[in-house]
């Protein structure tokens, strides 16, 4: 019983002493803040509705950095004429404006002016839409530009692990369509040599297929090559040379492969870098005391935009690898049956020259 009593004590303290600690900050962040100034260089990043209706009184959100939290004097203009009747900011990285049904059908720049005198304008932020009309042109290439401009902040906020996962991006891209390219049937046993090289053989023309050889340069040309050096040796030798020279070429092309499999691995843990390190600031924000939501917020967007990129370029890598894999099995089983047949057939030749 003492023991028991002494065990509740202790749990009953140790709550009290959790809700102190959590009871500081939060009777803080329950008092009205004082309106901070921005500690961010003013920016605006892009605007949502990318194509809204013209001639009517609607809401736009500005994403951004910068922005004063005293709305009373902030202000937000649509061509430097359209004057937004009504400005709040939830944080210094979003602005909400509503607009007068002043606005005229058309591409439109955002300014956003703070009460210090600092101002930035974003061209071609939104395109207003004709009231009665529909689908446009304009439209569109306002939706493509909004969603590029989102791509942009997207990478912004993941942090600095962002450009190792681009530059392995553009490298798996490039090695993907390289990989495509090499790994085909008429690359490793092109139509036209195999034609060639079975004239030669059954001509018993042993220098004319040599030469067919060095001239196609292809994998099975390398392959049958390796024979025809051992022409004059035992049977068992030109076979050896044969299938030692098919290892080495497939073994060739599967590091080519393994390239992918490496970035399908590397990515994702580049990926829970960059979630930890967000993890890291979020908590950093937390101890600091004056927690402020969109700075928490930017945090876990850095943890969970590279965890996303991350996964997105590590999954399509790892498809293509297995079906690449899949593509070389095949034609490596192709290229052995082939080779074995190449094999017999020099050793025959070469016993009869």
């Amino acid at each position: 019983m003492q023991a028991s009593a002494r065990q509740w004590a202790a749990g009953l303290a140790a709550a009290v002493a959790f809700a102190v600690f959590l009871g500081g900050p939060l009777c803080e962040a329950g008092s009205a803040p004082a309106r901070a100034e921005p500690s961010e260089r003013l920016q605006i990043a892009y605007v949502e509705p990318a194509s809204p209706v013209s001639g009517k009184e609607i809401w736009i959100v500005v994403y951004g950095h910068g922005f004063s939290e005293d709305t009373a004097n902030i202000e937000v203009w649509i061509n430097d004429k359209v004057k937004a009747i009504e400005v709040q900011v939830p944080a210094p990285e979003r602005l909400k404006a509503r607009l007068p049904a002043q606005t005229e059908p058309g591409y439109a720049s955002v300014t956003v002016k703070n009460p210090d005198g600092e101002s930035v304008t974003l061209p071609r932020a939104v395109y207003f839409r004709p009231k009665d009309g529909g689908w446009s042109f304009g439209s569109m290439m306002a939706g493509l530009r909004h969603d590029w401009r989102v791509c942009v902040e997207w990478f912004r906020l993941g942090g600095p692990v962002m450009w190792p996962l681009l530059a392995i991006s553009f490298f798996g891209v490039a090695w993907i369509v390289h990989c495509l390219l090499v790994l085909r049937t008429s690359q490793i046993l092109p139509q036209k040599f195999m034609d060639t090289l079975s004239t030669h053989l059954s001509q018993g023309d042993l220098k004319g297929a040599a030469g067919a050889c060095e001239r196609s340069g292809s994998t099975f040309a390398r392959v049958v090559m390796a024979g025809l050096r051992k022409l004059g040796e035992a049977p068992e030798k030109i076979r050896e040379a044969v299938a030692a020279a098919g290892s080495r070429e497939v073994a060739h092309m599967n590091q080519k492969i393994a390239y992918l499999a490496n970035i399908g691995t590397i990515s994702p843990m580049l990926g829970l870098l960059g979630t930890v390190t967000g993890m890291v600031m979020g908590f950093s924000v937390i101890a600091s005391g004056e927690v402020r939501h969109y700075l928490l917020a930017a945090a876990i967007a850095q943890a969970l935009i590279t965890t996303v990129v991350g996964l997105c370029i590590g999954i399509p890598a790892m498809m293509v690898y297995y079906y690449l894999r899949a593509r070389l099995l095949r034609l490596t089983t192709h290229m052995e049956l082939v080779a074995d047949e190449v094999a017999t057939t020099l050793i025959e030749k070469g016993d009869q020259a």
